[in-house]
């Protein structure tokens, strides 16, 4: 796993590359939070066993979390 910064995504996107986010925080975070990422998808923790097939593996994937 690679650490990136919010500038090293918006670079990306801005040079066209398909980036996949995953919201990966925790249900209370995500529930109260009202700050959600466009187009992300979300795999709580406890559920990424579950989801990690709906992660596509041709594309960058960026994960954030609490």
């Amino acid at each position: 796993m690679t650490k990136v910064t919010t500038d090293e995504i918006a670079g990306r996107l801005d040079r066209g590359e398909d980036i996949t986010i995953i919201d990966s925080r925790a249900s209370d975070a995500w529930e109260k939070s009202d700050i959600k990422a466009g187009g992300a998808i979300r795999i709580p923790p406890d559920d990424a066993e579950k989801h990690i097939a709906d992660v596509r593996r041709d594309m960058f994937a960026v994960t954030y979390c609490t």
